[in-house]
């Protein structure tokens, strides 16, 4: 999400649904996989200052706060950082969210000790501004865990499109109504896919040390118990995860 148009616009017009997708726990690919590997990424976060970068209605902020971070939030949509805002402060968590694009944070250099990206990276269109500011802000030895749709098998969508002659090795739009539990997002919404390559350039380039590639995946016995959901719905990764350090 990085402009008043476009990404930011559509996370506006489906704040609500996300809301309430989030909060009553519906998304399983979440609330079942990727939160677990995002939170054993991240580590330990007691006494140390996290950045959560596109942090939407705050949830992953408001668990980290829990576990003993100062947490700051910074998200391009409005009505969701006032609903990070409003729940932060009913959970009693002192968390700063502020309106913010991602290639432009109102943070000082250094400052903070591990930043997270979840399902930020996908939305923009460029991410090197992003992750720039990423490097900026991060202090000497600091991490940034991030995790995105799947550059090789959910990012596959789109890469037939006339408009995309590079195919795999393009930068290609992937426009969708999200479909959550039954329930239809109000508006469609552009994720970006991009070749695997690209997102290791972009850290890379921006000085930063790739420490950790994970694909999460369902337990053993998500895959063999008797609900078929995992079975039927993830035959192969939907989602990377990405650890990166900056050099002390």
């Amino acid at each position: 999400m990085t402009t008043t148009t476009g990404p930011a616009a559509a996370y506006s017009a489906n704040a609500d649904y996300w809301v309430t997708i989030i909060r009553g726990d519906r998304d399983r690919y979440r609330t079942e996989l990727t939160n677990a590997a995002m939170l054993d990424a991240i580590g330990d976060v007691a006494g140390l200052d996290v950045l959560d970068a596109g942090c939407g209605e705050g949830y992953l902020s408001r668990r980290l706060a829990g576990a003993g971070a100062q947490a700051v939030g910074v998200d391009i949509c409005p009505e969701l950082v006032i609903a990070a805002r409003e729940r932060a402060a009913a959970d009693g968590l002192e968390i700063s969210y502020e309106v913010a694009d991602a290639a432009s944070l109102p943070l000082g250099d250094a400052s903070v000790d591990v930043i997270v990206a979840n399902h930020l990276l996908n939305d923009l269109r460029d991410p090197a501004p992003a992750v720039a500011e990423f490097a900026r802000v991060l202090r000497p030895g600091g991490q940034l865990t991030a995790i995105m749709l799947h550059p090789c098998f959910y990012g596959v969508r789109g890469v037939l499109s006339e408009s995309n002659p590079a195919g795999y090795f393009g930068v290609r739009p992937i426009e969708q109504h999200f479909l959550v539990d039954g329930l239809r997002s109000p508006a469609p919404a552009v994720s970006w896919a991009r070749p695997l390559q690209d997102h290791v350039g972009i850290l890379t380039g921006a000085g930063l040390v790739i420490t950790g590639l994970i694909e999460p995946r369902p337990t053993d016995d998500q895959l063999t118990g008797p609900d078929p959901w995992w079975r039927e719905n993830y035959r192969y990764p939907l989602f990377l995860l990405l650890t990166a350090r900056k050099l002390p």
